[in-house]
């Protein structure tokens, strides 16, 4: 196979809004920008146990085959999700996240405080870049660890590469973090007056690509 039956096989799979193509042991996912009914519970319990390949390519598969290896042989096991800005990483993070959590049929703290995270650190390490309303600016690398039952006890979220740079300079209709721009927006009035804090137009570091608001975002 070349990238020219690759990518054609992947734009006629999109055109069916078949967005998940296996290439070997890779899934290929392309962001339809809309919501798909891929997620359900149906869907999610449809793919426990089974092998790679029965059911149509999905990221639950992925996940489930990372489970059954992990339970099976004992030892640790990784997905690694990468891809361009906008592809969906954060999105399939979290999916991969609320399958295990299905699998292990017990929806545990642990996992709700994993995905209920996610809006802080995407609020410190998230911006507006002119591809992507809420790109990640840093990596993030998720452990998260199971008991002798197979049952979700425990995880660690570790950050690192950080785009420090933004904090200071940004190019033109691009933001800062979003956590600058939330904080001028949401404070309320005792706060705003303890932080003497101004519109962020009138702050340098936040208006110096002409981009201050997301259209049908409210920073509040």
């Amino acid at each position: 196979m070349d990238e020219q039956s690759l990518l054609r096989n992947l734009q006629v799979r999109y055109e069916n809004k078949d967005i998940y193509t296996y290439t070997g042991s890779i899934l290929v996912s392309v962001n339809p920008y809309e919501i798909l009914p891929l997620y359900n519970l149906d869907v999610v319990r449809s793919y426990f146990g089974v092998q790679r390949g029965v059911l149509p390519p999905h990221i639950f598969a992925i996940a489930d085959a990372a489970y059954k290896s992990m339970v099976d042989d004992k030892k640790n096991q990784s997905i690694i999700i990468s891809g361009e800005s906008g592809a969906g990483k954060t999105e399939a993070t979290k999916l991969i996240i609320q399958y295990l959590a299905a699998r292990t049929n017990k929806r545990s703290e642990v996992e709700r405080m994993i995905v209920e995270s996610s809006p802080i650190l995407e609020a410190f390490g998230n911006a507006k870049t002119v591809r992507n309303n809420n790109s990640s600016r840093f990596g993030k690398f998720i452990e998260i660890h199971f008991n002798e039952l197979g049952h979700i006890c425990g995880a660690r979220i570790i950050q690192y590469l950080l785009e420090k740079s933004r904090v200071v300079q940004q190019a033109k209709d691009e933001r800062n973090y979003h956590i600058f721009y939330q904080l001028c927006a949401g404070a309320d009035q005792a706060l705003r007056d303890e932080l003497q804090l101004l519109p962020p137009a009138q702050y340098n570091y936040l208006n110096q690509s002409g981009c201050i608001e997301i259209e049908n975002v409210d920073d509040k």
